[in-house]
Protein backbone atom coordinates (compact mmCIF):
# COMPACT_ATOMS: atom_id res chain seq x y z
CA UNK A 1 0.00 0.00 0.00
CA UNK A 2 1.77 3.43 -0.98
CA UNK A 3 2.28 6.36 1.31
CA UNK A 4 -0.74 9.04 1.11
CA UNK A 5 1.01 12.12 -1.09
CA UNK A 6 2.00 14.68 1.55
CA UNK A 7 -0.14 16.61 3.31
CA UNK A 8 -3.78 14.57 2.51
CA UNK A 9 -5.41 14.06 5.35
CA UNK A 10 -5.92 10.36 6.13
CA UNK A 11 -7.13 10.65 9.92
CA UNK A 12 -9.70 13.26 12.08
CA UNK A 13 -8.98 13.99 15.46
CA UNK A 14 -10.27 16.09 18.65
CA UNK A 15 -9.32 17.58 21.53
CA UNK A 16 -10.92 19.33 24.31
CA UNK A 17 -10.66 21.86 26.08
CA UNK A 18 -12.55 21.07 30.01
CA UNK A 19 -13.43 24.53 31.74
CA UNK A 20 -15.30 25.36 34.93
CA UNK A 21 -16.38 28.56 35.68
CA UNK A 22 -16.91 31.25 37.32
CA UNK A 23 -14.13 31.81 37.95
CA UNK A 24 -12.56 30.65 34.34
CA UNK A 25 -10.65 27.62 34.79
CA UNK A 26 -9.04 24.78 32.81
CA UNK A 27 -8.64 21.33 33.38
CA UNK A 28 -5.14 20.12 31.74
CA UNK A 29 -3.82 16.56 31.84
CA UNK A 30 -0.53 14.97 32.02
CA UNK A 31 0.40 11.98 30.31
CA UNK A 32 2.56 9.37 31.58
CA UNK A 33 6.00 9.12 30.97
CA UNK A 34 5.60 6.56 28.25
CA UNK A 35 3.74 9.27 26.51
CA UNK A 36 6.26 12.03 26.77
CA UNK A 37 5.35 13.18 29.98
CA UNK A 38 3.94 16.62 28.79
CA UNK A 39 0.42 18.84 29.92
CA UNK A 40 -2.12 18.38 27.19
CA UNK A 41 -5.85 18.45 26.82
CA UNK A 42 -7.87 15.58 26.13
CA UNK A 43 -7.33 14.25 22.60
CA UNK A 44 -8.09 11.30 20.58
CA UNK A 45 -9.07 10.16 17.78
CA UNK A 46 -12.59 9.70 15.54
CA UNK A 47 -13.64 6.31 15.14
CA UNK A 48 -15.62 5.34 12.30
CA UNK A 49 -18.44 4.54 14.83
CA UNK A 50 -18.54 7.94 16.22
CA UNK A 51 -21.46 10.11 14.06
CA UNK A 52 -19.90 13.11 14.25
CA UNK A 53 -16.51 15.23 15.61
CA UNK A 54 -18.75 15.99 18.67
CA UNK A 55 -19.77 12.54 19.53
CA UNK A 56 -16.04 11.55 19.48
CA UNK A 57 -15.14 14.27 21.61
CA UNK A 58 -17.86 12.76 23.98
CA UNK A 59 -16.70 9.44 24.22
CA UNK A 60 -12.95 10.42 24.33
CA UNK A 61 -13.70 12.58 27.58
CA UNK A 62 -15.78 9.46 29.03
CA UNK A 63 -12.96 7.08 28.76
CA UNK A 64 -10.25 9.12 29.87
CA UNK A 65 -11.68 11.15 32.55
CA UNK A 66 -14.86 9.76 33.42
CA UNK A 67 -16.85 12.28 32.88
CA UNK A 68 -20.48 12.27 31.17
CA UNK A 69 -20.78 15.36 29.43
CA UNK A 70 -23.87 17.12 30.05
CA UNK A 71 -22.83 20.73 30.08
CA UNK A 72 -21.96 23.24 26.85
CA UNK A 73 -19.78 22.46 24.46
CA UNK A 74 -18.65 24.99 22.46
CA UNK A 75 -16.60 24.92 18.88
CA UNK A 76 -13.38 26.55 19.05
CA UNK A 77 -13.36 26.73 15.04
CA UNK A 78 -9.63 25.60 15.24
CA UNK A 79 -8.15 22.99 13.14
CA UNK A 80 -4.95 22.20 13.23
CA UNK A 81 -3.25 19.54 10.64
CA UNK A 82 0.34 17.67 11.48
CA UNK A 83 2.26 14.80 10.40
CA UNK A 84 0.86 11.65 11.32
CA UNK A 85 2.86 9.84 13.69
CA UNK A 86 4.00 6.97 11.06
CA UNK A 87 4.53 9.76 8.64
CA UNK A 88 2.16 8.74 6.15
CA UNK A 89 -0.03 11.46 5.70
CA UNK A 90 -1.50 14.42 7.68
CA UNK A 91 -3.80 13.91 10.68
CA UNK A 92 -6.06 16.69 11.78
CA UNK A 93 -7.12 18.50 15.16
CA UNK A 94 -10.82 19.77 15.98
CA UNK A 95 -10.86 21.47 19.20
CA UNK A 96 -13.69 22.62 21.65
CA UNK A 97 -14.54 23.89 24.99
CA UNK A 98 -16.77 21.40 27.72
CA UNK A 99 -18.21 22.66 30.08
CA UNK A 100 -17.35 20.75 33.66
CA UNK A 101 -19.60 20.60 36.58
CA UNK A 102 -18.86 22.54 39.70
CA UNK A 103 -16.37 20.53 42.46
CA UNK A 104 -16.00 17.92 39.84
CA UNK A 105 -12.74 15.64 39.80
CA UNK A 106 -11.76 13.64 36.87
CA UNK A 107 -10.77 9.65 36.93
CA UNK A 108 -8.04 9.27 34.93
CA UNK A 109 -7.43 6.70 32.18
CA UNK A 110 -3.87 4.79 31.86
CA UNK A 111 -2.98 7.38 29.54
CA UNK A 112 -2.75 10.25 32.20
CA UNK A 113 -0.75 10.53 35.75
CA UNK A 114 -2.01 13.86 36.90
CA UNK A 115 -4.61 16.69 36.38
CA UNK A 116 -4.84 19.91 37.45
CA UNK A 117 -7.29 22.92 37.13
CA UNK A 118 -5.22 25.99 36.69
CA UNK A 119 -6.29 29.35 35.68
CA UNK A 120 -5.33 30.29 31.58
CA UNK A 121 -2.96 32.02 32.08
CA UNK A 122 -1.55 29.10 34.30
CA UNK A 123 -2.29 26.87 30.98
CA UNK A 124 -0.41 28.66 28.93
CA UNK A 125 2.45 28.44 30.78
CA UNK A 126 2.65 24.68 30.99
CA UNK A 127 1.13 23.10 27.95
CA UNK A 128 3.31 21.24 26.09
CA UNK A 129 2.55 21.79 22.34
CA UNK A 130 1.85 25.31 21.07
CA UNK A 131 -1.22 25.02 19.16
CA UNK A 132 -2.83 23.85 22.60
CA UNK A 133 -1.28 27.38 23.95
CA UNK A 134 -2.96 29.06 20.82
CA UNK A 135 -6.05 27.50 21.34
CA UNK A 136 -6.56 28.46 25.19
CA UNK A 137 -6.53 32.18 23.31
CA UNK A 138 -9.25 30.74 21.20
CA UNK A 139 -10.92 29.20 24.59
CA UNK A 140 -11.00 32.47 26.78
CA UNK A 141 -12.53 34.89 23.44
CA UNK A 142 -15.12 32.01 23.21
CA UNK A 143 -16.07 31.80 26.26
CA UNK A 144 -15.91 35.08 28.12
CA UNK A 145 -19.05 36.54 26.42
CA UNK A 146 -20.89 33.44 27.61
CA UNK A 147 -19.51 33.45 31.61
CA UNK A 148 -21.07 36.15 34.28
CA UNK A 149 -19.46 39.32 34.56
CA UNK A 150 -16.17 38.86 36.77
CA UNK A 151 -15.70 35.09 35.57
CA UNK A 152 -11.86 36.20 33.79
CA UNK A 153 -9.54 38.11 35.50
CA UNK A 154 -7.81 40.57 32.56
CA UNK A 155 -4.94 42.62 32.86
CA UNK A 156 -5.10 45.70 34.36
CA UNK A 157 -4.09 48.70 32.65
CA UNK A 158 -2.55 52.03 34.16
CA UNK A 159 -1.67 55.16 32.61
CA UNK A 160 1.67 55.42 34.24
CA UNK A 161 3.90 54.21 37.35
CA UNK A 162 2.67 55.75 40.11
CA UNK A 163 -0.21 55.29 43.29
CA UNK A 164 -2.91 53.64 41.37
CA UNK A 165 -0.66 50.47 40.19
CA UNK A 166 0.65 50.44 43.44
CA UNK A 167 -2.50 50.49 45.08
CA UNK A 168 -3.18 47.48 42.78
CA UNK A 169 -0.31 45.18 43.44
CA UNK A 170 -0.72 45.60 47.03
CA UNK A 171 -4.44 44.20 46.66
CA UNK A 172 -3.06 41.40 45.13
CA UNK A 173 -0.49 40.67 46.91
CA UNK A 174 1.78 38.79 44.33
CA UNK A 175 4.91 37.21 45.30
CA UNK A 176 7.48 38.18 42.93
CA UNK A 177 6.65 40.30 40.34
CA UNK A 178 8.67 40.15 36.73
CA UNK A 179 9.18 43.68 35.63
CA UNK A 180 8.98 43.72 31.56
CA UNK A 181 10.21 47.11 29.59
CA UNK A 182 10.61 48.42 25.96
CA UNK A 183 14.65 49.03 25.18
CA UNK A 184 13.95 53.16 25.29
CA UNK A 185 13.30 52.33 28.84
CA UNK A 186 16.37 49.85 30.06
CA UNK A 187 18.11 52.59 31.18
CA UNK A 188 15.96 53.13 33.79
CA UNK A 189 14.44 49.63 34.30
CA UNK A 190 16.13 49.38 37.36
CA UNK A 191 15.04 52.79 39.38
CA UNK A 192 11.75 51.66 38.31
CA UNK A 193 11.92 48.18 40.23
CA UNK A 194 13.59 50.15 42.85
CA UNK A 195 10.65 52.16 42.85
CA UNK A 196 7.71 49.88 42.84
CA UNK A 197 9.03 47.08 45.36
CA UNK A 198 9.44 50.24 47.57
CA UNK A 199 5.93 51.05 47.28
CA UNK A 200 4.53 47.86 47.18
CA UNK A 201 6.69 45.60 49.57
CA UNK A 202 7.15 42.83 46.67
CA UNK A 203 9.79 41.59 45.10
CA UNK A 204 10.66 42.70 42.06
CA UNK A 205 13.12 40.86 39.02
CA UNK A 206 13.85 42.63 35.82
CA UNK A 207 13.27 40.40 32.62
CA UNK A 208 16.71 40.23 30.89
CA UNK A 209 14.93 40.59 27.77
CA UNK A 210 13.21 43.78 26.40
CA UNK A 211 10.03 43.69 24.94
CA UNK A 212 8.71 44.89 21.51
CA UNK A 213 5.02 44.96 22.60
CA UNK A 214 2.50 43.08 24.24
CA UNK A 215 2.88 40.01 22.41
CA UNK A 216 6.04 38.56 23.79
CA UNK A 217 5.85 39.18 27.63
CA UNK A 218 7.90 37.12 30.21
CA UNK A 219 7.79 33.73 30.01
CA UNK A 220 7.50 31.95 33.04
CA UNK A 221 11.02 30.25 32.72
CA UNK A 222 12.39 33.84 32.29
CA UNK A 223 11.66 35.34 35.77
CA UNK A 224 11.39 31.60 38.24
CA UNK A 225 8.95 32.14 40.62
CA UNK A 226 7.33 35.29 39.34
CA UNK A 227 2.94 35.11 39.83
CA UNK A 228 2.31 38.21 37.95
CA UNK A 229 4.46 40.85 35.52
CA UNK A 230 4.59 44.31 35.29
CA UNK A 231 4.58 45.55 31.66
CA UNK A 232 5.72 49.07 30.56
CA UNK A 233 4.96 50.73 27.34
CA UNK A 234 2.18 48.99 25.72
CA UNK A 235 -1.53 48.49 25.84
CA UNK A 236 -3.00 44.68 26.62
CA UNK A 237 -3.95 42.85 23.28
CA UNK A 238 -7.47 41.94 24.22
CA UNK A 239 -7.49 38.48 21.90
CA UNK A 240 -4.20 37.46 24.17
CA UNK A 241 -3.91 35.52 27.34
CA UNK A 242 -0.89 36.79 29.09
CA UNK A 243 1.40 33.71 30.59
CA UNK A 244 0.85 35.51 33.94
CA UNK A 245 -1.28 37.75 35.75
CA UNK A 246 -0.05 41.24 34.48
CA UNK A 247 -0.36 45.39 35.36
CA UNK A 248 -0.05 46.79 31.79
CA UNK A 249 1.45 50.23 31.99
CA UNK A 250 0.80 52.37 29.02
CA UNK A 251 3.15 55.63 30.10
CA UNK A 252 0.72 58.03 28.87
CA UNK A 253 2.15 61.15 27.45
CA UNK A 254 0.23 64.62 27.87
CA UNK A 255 2.65 66.71 25.87
CA UNK A 256 1.94 68.35 22.42
CA UNK A 257 0.22 71.75 21.40
CA UNK A 258 -2.96 70.30 19.21
CA UNK A 259 -3.29 73.66 17.90
CA UNK A 260 0.34 74.45 16.77
CA UNK A 261 0.58 70.58 15.66
CA UNK A 262 -2.26 71.20 13.58
CA UNK A 263 -1.51 74.74 11.59
CA UNK A 264 2.17 72.83 10.81
CA UNK A 265 0.20 69.86 9.50
CA UNK A 266 -1.90 72.76 7.37
CA UNK A 267 1.19 74.23 6.36
CA UNK A 268 2.92 71.69 4.84
CA UNK A 269 0.38 70.76 2.67
CA UNK A 270 -0.84 67.76 3.53
CA UNK A 271 -4.53 66.55 1.54
CA UNK A 272 -7.54 67.70 3.41
CA UNK A 273 -8.94 63.99 4.39
CA UNK A 274 -6.50 62.80 6.82
CA UNK A 275 -6.52 59.60 8.84
CA UNK A 276 -4.83 59.49 12.45
CA UNK A 277 -3.05 56.47 14.01
CA UNK A 278 -1.31 56.68 17.28
CA UNK A 279 1.27 55.07 19.24
CA UNK A 280 -0.25 54.21 22.96
CA UNK A 281 1.88 57.35 24.56
CA UNK A 282 0.31 59.99 22.18
CA UNK A 283 -3.43 58.11 22.01
CA UNK A 284 -4.75 61.15 24.45
CA UNK A 285 -3.87 63.86 21.92
CA UNK A 286 -6.14 62.09 18.81
CA UNK A 287 -9.32 63.89 19.92
CA UNK A 288 -7.78 67.55 20.60
CA UNK A 289 -5.85 67.31 17.37
CA UNK A 290 -9.06 66.34 15.73
CA UNK A 291 -10.53 69.10 16.89
CA UNK A 292 -7.61 71.41 16.06
CA UNK A 293 -7.08 70.20 12.26
CA UNK A 294 -10.89 70.64 11.75
CA UNK A 295 -10.63 74.59 13.03
CA UNK A 296 -8.02 75.03 10.23
CA UNK A 297 -9.81 73.39 7.35
CA UNK A 298 -8.56 69.51 7.47
CA UNK A 299 -10.72 66.64 8.10
CA UNK A 300 -8.91 64.06 10.44
CA UNK A 301 -10.74 60.51 10.69
CA UNK A 302 -10.10 57.29 13.16
CA UNK A 303 -11.03 54.14 11.73
CA UNK A 304 -11.98 50.73 14.04
CA UNK A 305 -9.46 47.85 14.27
CA UNK A 306 -10.33 43.87 15.01
CA UNK A 307 -9.90 42.43 18.09
CA UNK A 308 -6.37 42.62 18.39
CA UNK A 309 -6.35 46.39 18.73
CA UNK A 310 -7.57 47.43 22.44
CA UNK A 311 -7.99 51.41 20.73
CA UNK A 312 -9.62 52.60 17.67
CA UNK A 313 -6.68 54.67 16.81
CA UNK A 314 -3.92 52.54 17.94
CA UNK A 315 -0.97 51.04 15.66
CA UNK A 316 0.22 47.35 16.56
CA UNK A 317 3.32 46.18 14.11
CA UNK A 318 1.38 43.40 13.31
CA UNK A 319 -1.68 44.88 12.70
CA UNK A 320 -3.11 48.54 11.48
CA UNK A 321 -6.49 47.63 11.11
CA UNK A 322 -7.72 50.41 12.41
CA UNK A 323 -6.53 52.44 9.22
CA UNK A 324 -7.40 50.03 7.23
CA UNK A 325 -10.90 50.82 7.65
CA UNK A 326 -10.92 53.86 6.42
CA UNK A 327 -8.73 53.81 4.13
CA UNK A 328 -11.16 54.60 1.23
CA UNK A 329 -12.26 57.66 2.77
CA UNK A 330 -9.14 59.43 3.19
CA UNK A 331 -5.93 60.23 0.58
CA UNK A 332 -3.37 60.40 3.32
CA UNK A 333 -2.06 59.02 7.36
CA UNK A 334 -0.91 60.75 9.96
CA UNK A 335 1.11 58.80 12.66
CA UNK A 336 1.79 60.93 16.11
CA UNK A 337 4.91 58.69 17.60
CA UNK A 338 8.44 59.02 17.15
CA UNK A 339 10.75 56.67 14.95
CA UNK A 340 10.15 54.68 11.92
CA UNK A 341 8.61 51.31 12.94
CA UNK A 342 4.81 52.17 12.61
CA UNK A 343 4.96 54.74 9.83
CA UNK A 344 6.51 52.08 7.62
CA UNK A 345 4.30 49.09 9.02
CA UNK A 346 1.32 51.68 8.09
CA UNK A 347 2.45 52.01 4.92
CA UNK A 348 2.84 48.58 3.96
CA UNK A 349 -0.47 47.97 5.14
CA UNK A 350 -1.67 50.60 3.58
CA UNK A 351 -1.52 52.49 -0.25
CA UNK A 352 -1.63 56.11 0.95
CA UNK A 353 1.27 58.40 2.18
CA UNK A 354 2.07 58.28 5.55
CA UNK A 355 3.08 61.43 7.20
CA UNK A 356 5.12 61.07 10.69
CA UNK A 357 4.44 63.97 13.00
CA UNK A 358 5.99 63.87 16.72
CA UNK A 359 3.96 65.56 18.96
CA UNK A 360 7.25 66.20 21.43
CA UNK A 361 9.42 67.79 18.92
CA UNK A 362 6.46 69.39 16.81
CA UNK A 363 8.09 67.97 13.60
CA UNK A 364 6.51 66.61 10.50
CA UNK A 365 8.49 63.38 8.31
CA UNK A 366 8.00 63.40 4.50
CA UNK A 367 6.22 60.64 3.72
CA UNK A 368 7.44 57.00 3.60
CA UNK A 369 8.00 56.48 0.30
CA UNK A 370 5.86 52.96 0.27
CA UNK A 371 6.64 51.85 -3.96
CA UNK A 372 10.06 51.38 -2.65
CA UNK A 373 9.04 49.65 0.03
CA UNK A 374 6.79 46.80 -1.78
CA UNK A 375 9.02 46.63 -4.95
CA UNK A 376 12.09 45.59 -2.76
CA UNK A 377 9.93 42.81 -1.43
CA UNK A 378 8.21 41.82 -4.68
CA UNK A 379 11.85 41.36 -6.38
CA UNK A 380 12.86 39.44 -3.10
CA UNK A 381 9.65 37.21 -3.53
CA UNK A 382 9.80 36.55 -7.35
CA UNK A 383 13.86 35.80 -6.53
CA UNK A 384 12.65 32.42 -4.17
CA UNK A 385 10.32 30.97 -6.69
CA UNK A 386 12.56 28.37 -7.71
CA UNK A 387 13.56 27.85 -4.03
CA UNK A 388 12.39 24.01 -2.60
CA UNK A 389 13.77 23.91 0.69
CA UNK A 390 12.19 26.01 3.27
CA UNK A 391 12.15 26.39 6.97
CA UNK A 392 8.86 27.50 8.55
CA UNK A 393 9.55 29.83 11.94
CA UNK A 394 7.26 29.45 14.73
CA UNK A 395 7.32 31.80 18.27
CA UNK A 396 6.56 29.94 21.34
CA UNK A 397 5.35 33.76 22.64
CA UNK A 398 1.86 33.81 23.56
CA UNK A 399 0.59 36.68 21.09
CA UNK A 400 3.41 35.56 18.30
CA UNK A 401 2.14 31.78 18.16
CA UNK A 402 0.80 30.95 14.63
CA UNK A 403 1.40 26.94 14.81
CA UNK A 404 -1.78 26.22 12.39
CA UNK A 405 -0.70 28.86 10.25
CA UNK A 406 3.21 27.13 9.93
CA UNK A 407 1.33 23.64 9.76
CA UNK A 408 -0.79 25.07 6.70
CA UNK A 409 1.82 26.87 4.96
CA UNK A 410 3.68 23.29 5.60
CA UNK A 411 0.85 21.24 4.03
CA UNK A 412 0.59 23.64 0.83
CA UNK A 413 4.17 23.45 0.37
CA UNK A 414 4.44 20.07 0.26
CA UNK A 415 1.14 19.47 -1.68
CA UNK A 416 4.06 21.36 -4.55
CA UNK A 417 6.73 19.13 -3.72
CA UNK A 418 8.92 21.56 -1.80
CA UNK A 419 10.50 20.52 1.54
CA UNK A 420 9.25 22.47 4.22
CA UNK A 421 10.24 21.93 7.71
CA UNK A 422 8.81 24.15 11.39
CA UNK A 423 11.42 25.32 13.64
CA UNK A 424 9.68 26.41 17.03
CA UNK A 425 11.84 29.31 18.93
CA UNK A 426 10.37 32.20 21.71
CA UNK A 427 12.65 34.97 20.12
CA UNK A 428 13.71 34.28 16.89
CA UNK A 429 17.38 35.24 16.49
CA UNK A 430 19.64 35.13 13.29
CA UNK A 431 22.16 33.16 14.72
CA UNK A 432 20.00 30.13 15.48
CA UNK A 433 19.60 29.96 11.84
CA UNK A 434 23.06 30.10 10.67
CA UNK A 435 24.37 26.74 9.22
CA UNK A 436 20.62 25.26 8.37
CA UNK A 437 20.43 23.29 5.34
CA UNK A 438 17.29 25.51 3.54
CA UNK A 439 17.01 27.88 0.50
CA UNK A 440 14.62 30.34 2.34
CA UNK A 441 12.34 31.25 5.58
CA UNK A 442 8.94 31.60 5.73
CA UNK A 443 8.29 33.96 9.48
CA UNK A 444 4.95 32.68 11.38
CA UNK A 445 6.12 34.99 14.09
CA UNK A 446 5.88 39.12 14.56
CA UNK A 447 5.32 40.00 10.82
CA UNK A 448 8.06 42.76 10.82
CA UNK A 449 10.79 40.51 11.65
CA UNK A 450 10.71 40.08 8.03
CA UNK A 451 10.33 43.18 6.60
CA UNK A 452 12.43 45.30 9.02
CA UNK A 453 15.44 42.90 9.83
CA UNK A 454 15.43 40.85 6.67
CA UNK A 455 19.28 41.47 6.00
CA UNK A 456 19.93 39.85 9.39
CA UNK A 457 19.16 36.96 8.38
CA UNK A 458 22.06 34.35 6.64
CA UNK A 459 18.80 33.18 4.12
CA UNK A 460 15.77 35.08 2.67
CA UNK A 461 13.16 35.48 4.81
CA UNK A 462 9.17 36.07 3.53
CA UNK A 463 5.90 36.72 5.35
CA UNK A 464 2.98 33.98 5.07
CA UNK A 465 1.21 36.10 2.17
CA UNK A 466 4.41 36.40 0.64
CA UNK A 467 5.48 32.83 0.57
CA UNK A 468 1.87 32.38 -1.09
CA UNK A 469 2.92 34.44 -3.79
CA UNK A 470 6.51 32.51 -4.06
CA UNK A 471 4.10 29.29 -4.35
CA UNK A 472 2.25 31.49 -7.54
CA UNK A 473 -0.90 30.97 -4.91
CA UNK A 474 -1.06 35.13 -4.32
CA UNK A 475 -0.27 37.75 -6.95
CA UNK A 476 2.39 40.02 -6.67
CA UNK A 477 0.49 42.75 -6.87
CA UNK A 478 -1.41 44.17 -4.76
CA UNK A 479 0.99 43.53 -2.02
CA UNK A 480 -0.42 42.34 0.85
CA UNK A 481 0.71 43.06 4.30
CA UNK A 482 1.04 40.16 6.60
CA UNK A 483 -1.80 41.36 8.96
CA UNK A 484 -1.80 39.76 12.55
CA UNK A 485 -5.26 39.03 14.03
Amino acid sequence: MSAAPPGTIVRECVEGYLYSAPPLRLWIFRRTAARGGGWTPITGKVEPTDADYRAALVREVREETGLSVSGRIVPLDWQVPFDAPNGEGTWRLHAFAVETPRGWTPTLSAEHDASELVTPEVAVGRLFYPDNREAVQRVVERLVPLLPPGSTRAPQVFREVGPELFAAIRADRPRRLALQVPAGLVRNAHDLAAEIRTATGVEVFLAGRACFGACDGPLPDEVPGADAAVVLGHAPIPNMVPTVPSYFVEMRHPGGDPVRLAEIVRAAGLPRRLGIVASIQHLDLVEPLQRALAAVGLEARVGSGDRRLAYASQALGCNYTGAESIREAVDAFLFLGTGQFHPIGLAYATDRPVHALDPLRATLEPPIDRGALVRRRQLLVASLRDATRWGILVSTFAGQNRTATALALQNRARRRGWEAEILTFSRIDPRDLEGRAFDAYVNTACPRIALDDSALYPKPLLTPPEFLMALGELPLEPYRFDTYH
